[in-house]
């Protein structure tokens, strides 16, 4: 080439002629399309760039610069590029391309109305593109506009289209059977695909057709034998159908493909099937972080509490399931036939139980007391020689005497070397050394023997090796703590023995607390004291009315000076010992107690597994059962997502509308300020402040509009003539669904105060040099501006609502399986083991227990 010809070329290109920058242009293209092939889009985007910049007309350059940029992700620069290919000279079809790949690019960001827009102008040109049917159909979807399902067909039908297309419309169908027959067309156009076999297998699955589900599954599997997605279909029909061994047998298989099971999948079909070593299989396919987890180890290890059995029994796809996990932490079988055993297993289940919990205290007692000697609680009223009767009976002075009626407490006597212990009421004991029991007991004042519950008093005596005696304050003077304590007695000593007062037996009082022990199933030896203070016919006749008055209460009545028995007791006075009355007391004593002490013992252990089994029912009717949501919750729920999304779409009219009525407010004030600067010869000038004045206007139309579409959408989230439908339905989301729509309104008010301000710099220092300055131009040249809510209000509003509603029924569903596995824990924790240890009682036989009634009356 001459140098004239390299002058021309370098005037043409400074020029702006042809003079070869068409085909450096056209090189570029090329070029640029090769990287594109090879999936370098960065540098094919770099060479359409080149191009357009070479020659700002050719469309293909603008066109694939577009596409490259799309496909990384830019946004902004990707739609300027398309926009600019649509304001060239075009054909038909290539301009349906660009309108397409613009719609497309909408539709990725987002922006549905967009999209519809521009696909809908490109399939009026290209009717038979199948892309572009696909990709309108996705975004009416999207939008929510029912024909989009429609389009989507239309695009499976069109050449180049597929039956995945088919299935695609079948998920947007809301009808079940329109859904089942794209689905059917769907594997008839495609019968050797197996992800279309498996959308329909999957569909026929929600339908409960599972015969027909497990078909289309299976044939999935022919066809893809490999294919994960199919076995993991039959793995869900079989799961769904209860059968949990075939799930996880298609589970396994389906890892076999390179692609297993979550671990809450596998969790899921163990616990289905009801299996330990399905559940140790689920354990070696997650992680020690995963949810369920610790809860599965917990369970095969034996060591998961209640709050591990709610969690993991949430896992459980079934009732039935549930319950299995429940019953991994219920209580071992009854032992039937065994009453020491059935103590024991009483007080574990007590101990247990939070509402059983109270009676926990007194089963471990009872426990420990059946292995002691017999218990025997000597009562009566006030001053009626307890504490002489019991020193006479273990030959020496070991009961407190002479105590006044408030500072008396419940003693134990018990074998030991000496000394003893105090219990109090709040569990805690205090031992007392050997020779300081009287001197602490003759000490105490009101408030300290309140706080005691019993005392016990050690002493060698070879009597208390076969018998402990409970030696009580009078039923008449007691405080109520102690008389609580003192009537516990009556179902927990093995044996009474009641002494009456000789001068006033028989009271009613004393009917009334007889008849308590009575009922509770214990004999009672009637045992009448100070004797020494009446005749014989006195006594005789003392004997003949308790006898008459108490006959269906006390087993025998017999006489007795027990501090005349004492006395003879230390003197070694025989005669006096026998005029007391102690050698009969003793006989009876013997035959009615000592000699039937284990039949008196099984007795009691029996009347106290009956107390326990009405204790346990009455606890478990009072205790507060875990209430599931009530059953208008999810009817408030659907309600308030109606409301909502209601007024949602009824302020996307109404917003615009307000905002546009505060620009046109704007325009009128703006015009009373500038109409004077425009009067003949003179010039439309504007200051610093009137650019803030008219911003400042323009954001308080923002501000009032949106006020108006939040307090709009409040009222529907809480309507005047109701008030809050929640709490029930939605514990704790109202506030974070008022705190989302509190935050789009700031947002989109944010994002339009940004517009206000451009809008009121280009009306000022652009638009009013050069317009007629009168009300309908200023109000159209700031109308431009108007903010559109859509992106950055309504969408924010509609997903917080639709995550508000997902999250209530959510929560609705937790609260729904929490009640439920409740209820399972209540059965098979508490209610079954009562019923089945009430059977256990009931088949136990209590022994009549009866005295060999001694001759009445002191030998003369």
């Amino acid at each position: 080439m001459g140098i004239l010809d390299r002058i021309a070329g370098r005037f043409d290109e400074l020029v702006g002629g042809d003079g070869g920058s068409g085909s450096r242009a056209a090189d570029d293209i090329v070029q640029a399309r090769n990287f594109a092939v090879l999936g370098d889009h960065e540098a094919a985007a770099i060479a359409f760039g080149r191009a357009a910049d070479i020659d700002p007309t050719a469309a293909d350059a603008w066109l694939g610069l577009g596409e490259c940029l799309a496909r990384l992700e830019r946004f902004e620069p990707a739609r300027d590029a398309f926009r600019r290919a649509l304001t060239l000279s075009l054909p038909p079809d290539r301009r349906a391309a660009a309108q397409s790949a613009l719609g497309q690019l909408y539709a990725k960001a987002g922006q549905w109305g967009k999209a519809i827009r521009e696909l809908g102008r490109a399939t009026d040109v290209r009717g038979d593109d199948a892309e572009t049917h696909a990709a309108m159909g996705r975004a009416l979807i999207a939008a929510g506009e029912a024909d989009g399902a429609d389009w989507l067909a239309r695009a499976a039908r069109l050449p180049g289209g597929t039956a995945r297309l088919l299935v695609e419309a079948a998920a947007a169908k809301t009808e079940a059977g329109a859904a089942l027959r794209l689905l059917r067309e769907a594997v008839d156009h495609a019968p050797q695909d197996a992800a279309v076999r498996v959308a329909l297998a999957r569909h026929l699955v929600r339908e409960r057709d599972l015969d027909a589900a497990l078909t289309e599954a299976i044939a999935a599997t022919r066809v893809g034998p490999d294919d994960a997605g199919a076995w993991s279909a039959v793995r869900e029909v079989h799961a769904a159908a209860d059968r949990y061994a075939e799930a996880i047998e298609a589970a396994r298989r389906e890892g076999t493909c390179g692609t297993a099971p979550p671990f809450s999948v596998w969790l899921a079909l163990a616990l289905g099937a009801e299996d330990r070593a399905a559940i140790k299989e689920a354990l070696s396919h997650g992680q020690t972080s995963d949810r369920g987890f610790a809860e599965a180890s917990a369970l095969l290890a034996g060591t998961l509490d209640d709050s591990g059995v709610v969690t993991l029994a949430r896992w459980a796809p079934r009732p039935a399931a549930r319950r299995f996990v429940v019953r991994e932490l219920a209580p071992p079988p009854v032992p039937a036939g065994n009453i020491y055993a059935l103590l024991a297993w009483a007080e574990g289940l007590a101990a247990r139980q939070r509402a059983l919990l109270p009676l926990a205290v007194p089963m471990a007692r009872a426990l420990e007391a059946f292995d002691r000697p017999l218990l025997v609680a000597v009562m009566g009223e006030f001053n009626a020689g307890k504490s002489s009767f019991v020193n006479a009976l273990a030959g020496q002075a070991v009961a407190p005497v002479g105590v006044t009626p408030t500072t008396a407490t419940i003693n134990v006597l018990r074998f030991g070397q000496g000394g003893g212990r105090v219990i109090y009421h709040d569990g805690t004991a205090r031992d007392l050394g050997a020779g300081t029991v009287a001197g602490f007991l003759a000490a105490l004042d009101d408030a300290a023997a309140s706080a005691i519950r019993q005392v016990e008093i050690f002493a060698p005596l070879e009597a208390l090796r076969r018998v402990e005696i409970v030696d009580t304050p009078g039923l008449n003077s007691l405080r109520p703590a102690h008389e609580k304590v003192a009537r516990d007695f009556l179902v927990e000593a093995d044996a009474i023995v009641w002494v009456f007062s000789a001068g006033q037996a028989a009271k009613a009082t004393e009917r009334e607390a007889l008849a308590l022990a009575r009922a509770a199933g214990k004999r009672v030896l009637g045992v009448i004291n100070k004797i020494d203070r009446a005749s014989l016919d006195e006594i005789d006749e003392v004997v003949r009315h308790v006898a008459r008055e108490l006959a269906d209460l006390v087993e025998t009545v017999v006489p007795l000076s027990a501090r005349v028995a004492l006395a003879a007791h230390a003197n070694g006075d025989a005669a006096a010992r026998e005029q007391s009355g102690f050698p009969i007391v003793e006989a009876a004593l013997e035959s009615g107690f000592f000699s039937r002490a284990r039949d008196l013992k099984r007795a009691t252990a029996i009347t106290i597994l009956r107390r326990f089994v009405d204790d346990a029912r009455a606890a478990v009717e009072g205790a507060p059962v875990a209430a599931g949501p009530p059953h208008a919750a999810r009817a408030a729920i659907l309600a308030i997502e109606q409301r909502l999304r209601s007024t949602v779409a009824a302020e996307r009219v109404a917003l615009r509308a307000r905002l546009d009525d505060g620009i046109r407010a704007a325009a009128s004030e703006v015009r009373e300020f500038v109409r004077p600067r425009a009067w003949l010869f003179g010039e439309a000038s504007a200051d610093p402040e009137d650019e803030v004045f008219l911003r400042d206007l323009l954001d308080d139309g923002v501000l009032a509009a949106t006020a108006k579409t939040r307090s709009a959408l409040l009222g529907a989230l809480a309507p005047a003539e109701t008030g809050w439908v929640p709490p029930d339905p939605a514990p704790g989301l109202a506030p974070a669904l008022v705190a989302a729509i509190d935050d789009a309104i700031e947002r989109f008010r944010a994002y339009a105060r940004g517009i206000m301000e451009g809008a009121a710099a280009v009306f000022f220092r652009v638009d009013l040099r050069s317009m007629r300055v009168d009300l309908p131009a200023i109000r159209n040249a700031l109308l431009r501006w108007t903010p559109d809510p859509e992106e950055a209000l309504f969408r924010p509003i509609e997903r917080a609502v639709g995550a508000f509603a997902t999250r209530a029924r959510t929560d609705l569903d937790e609260r729904e399986s929490t009640a439920e596995i409740a209820e399972i824990m209540r059965r098979e924790h508490v209610l079954g083991p009562i019923e089945a240890l009430a059977e256990a009682v009931a088949a136990l036989e209590p022994t009549s227990v009866t005295f060999d009634r001694p001759r009445e009356g002191p030998e003369s």
